[in-house]
């Protein structure tokens, strides 16, 4: 009898920590623990087919945030650099959504060049220009509803010139 209670309270122990475990349990959800302090905005939702997140830090302080340092703490984090690319005003002056700003990211992907789709309301884009987007698989899949199309470059970061504004986007599921 005694041998099956320590058993229960060992499984109830293992599922509480895989639980709030942050790594694999809440997709992306180690970037909370990034600079917190220095976290603006941390909006997301996931549900039983999948979800999305979006995070924004912001400082006065130039070079707080770093590309070796975010690309470090991602890599630590299982995430994996796929590209990177600049991004100038022009770039990004389609890149709206019901006249708000937005980050293009859907179950197509990232699109430089986005036609309208719904799933932009997710991801607002905080930095304005000049900054420059590193595109991550996340061991995480995003499934292009009916194609069945596999997305596996979905974690996003941005990280504006000077080094005082960064925000990730992530998109997993179907």
């Amino acid at each position: 009898m005694q041998m099956k209670i320590y058993l229960q309270f060992g499984l109830i122990l293992l599922m509480v920590i895989s639980f709030c475990s942050c790594n694999k349990a809440t997709p992306a959800g180690f970037w909370v623990n990034f600079k917190p302090s220095l976290l603006t905005k941390s909006i997301g939702d996931q549900g039983p087919y999948g979800g999305h997140r979006a995070i924004d830090w912001k400082t006065r302080t130039e070079n707080t945030f770093t590309a070796s340092e975010i690309l470090q703490y991602a890599t630590l984090n299982g995430w994996q650099l796929v590209d990177s690319m600049e991004c100038l005003p022009n770039d990004v002056k389609d890149w709206f959504y019901l006249s708000e700003p937005i980050f293009p990211l859907s179950s197509s992907g990232f699109s430089s060049k986005p036609p309208a789709n719904a799933s932009f309301r997710y991801f607002p884009r905080w930095l304005v220009a000049d900054f420059k987007i590193y595109g991550f698989k996340t061991g995480w899949v995003a499934i292009e509803p009916g194609s069945g199309k596999l997305l596996e470059e979905n974690g996003f970061v941005l990280l504006n010139k000077i080094g005082t504004e960064m925000s990730v986007y992530h998109l997993w599921g179907e």
